[in-house]
């Protein structure tokens, strides 16, 4: 690439990585500030916004592709044709946390607060080929697999609430378990970067890598059969406790009324991930199966009028106003109402009150 054209291009860059930072830092708050998040399989979030002297690289690498020739990379198409300039990682422990953030993202594209580009790409699947409830059985070919992860090319949708300048601005997601990205981060510096940078390692390097990548393999599922084994102990001791009292038999999820009550005390029905979020709530709170008069007896007048107050208060307008927040604000009404049930009035209102702060200094409103 001529100087001239390099140039050309890092400058367009520069104007528009601050752009790329403000996108990278609401989704991290999209997603930390979002209740119904699984926060309990995610470990990390991060992101990285592309390196100067790597974007070039690559806009010279992908030029040299013959198929590019006659659509060759410029400043002004770089930002469509680099997918990658922000890529942003969600990082789980384990192997069926993937699961439950897959399903989190595919719902937020169903709310058009994320919009999918492509399909979700699977990287080479780091992830064996047997259940992780199972043992691994002799044999088992563990072989190299390579650099692993879910792929995601999303932007934000036309409900994310963003600012327009952020809208149309690509970003690629990469969803792993943490044992993928220790063994991602040790193969990009120490093999891939050696590489690409022409230093011709010797096999039993690149084997010793490979090695690597199945023992990792093995230890991914050896951590999900034993998280597994953890949980089940944990039930088994608190079914044994509950045993010896008497207990009230309850339905295993909410009733189908749920969505109907919501519905007609909120004006509106809920999405389905809020919906899952809630009924989670209740049923942590003990009320599996919510009748109808259990509702109403939780849900009075008076509390969701305090609520309103507590918000106007501190957000200065009135709650369930934004399409965009409303969810949002049905989770923070019940988890409101829930409080005052088992924590008392006062410890739910500043506890109220500590979350609508915190959202209000993000500008979540």
């Amino acid at each position: 690439m001529r100087k001239r054209q390099k140039d050309a291009i890092l400058i367009s860059f520069f104007k528009e990585k601050e752009k790329y930072e403000k996108l990278a830092e609401y989704i991290v708050s999209l997603i930390g500030d979002d209740p119904s998040a699984p926060k309990e399989s995610l470990h990390t979030i991060k992101y990285r916004i592309k390196d100067k002297i790597r974007l070039i690289e690559k806009i010279d690498e992908e030029n040299k592709k013959p198929e590019n020739k006659a659509a060759a990379i410029t400043q002004k198409n770089f930002q469509k044709k680099i997918e990658d300039l922000l890529g942003i990682r969600l990082i789980c422990l384990r192997l069926s946390d993937i699961d439950r953030v897959k399903t989190y993202l595919e719902l937020l594209a169903d709310e058009k607060i994320l919009r999918f580009i492509r399909e979700p790409d699977h990287k080479r699947s780091f992830i064996l080929p047997v259940d992780p409830g199972k043992t691994i059985p002799e044999g088992l070919d563990l072989r190299y697999s390579g650099y692993s992860s879910i792929h995601y090319q999303v932007e934000l949708g036309e409900n994310s609430g963003a600012d327009d300048e952020l809208k149309g601005l690509q970003v690629e997601f990469q969803l792993r378990t943490i044992l993928e990205e220790a063994w991602g981060e040790i193969d990009h510096k120490y093999r891939y970067v050696f590489s690409r940078r022409g230093d011709d390692l010797p096999d039993y390097i690149h084997t010793g890598f490979y090695s690597l990548s199945a023992y990792l393999q093995a230890a991914a599922l050896q951590a999900e059969h034993i998280c597994r084994q953890a949980e089940a102990h944990r039930l088994a001791k608190t079914r044994k406790v509950k045993s010896k009292v008497v207990q009230v038999p309850v339905q295993e999820t909410i009733t189908p009324a749920f969505p109907v009550l919501l519905k007609k005390t909120f004006g509106f029905k809920p999405t389905v991930r809020t919906l899952t979020y809630l009924e989670k709530r209740f049923m942590e709170s003990g009320y599996t199966g919510l009748p109808q008069d259990i509702f109403k007896k939780i849900f009075t007048n008076e509390r969701l009028l305090e609520f309103k107050a507590i918000f106007i208060e501190v957000v200065n307008h009135e709650p369930f106003e934004n399409n965009s927040k409303k969810n949002i604000d049905v989770i923070n009404a019940v988890n409101f109402i829930l409080s005052i049930e088992t924590q008392g009035k006062r410890v739910a209102k500043e506890g109220l009150k500590s979350v609508l702060i915190r959202k209000k200094k993000r500008s979540r409103w």
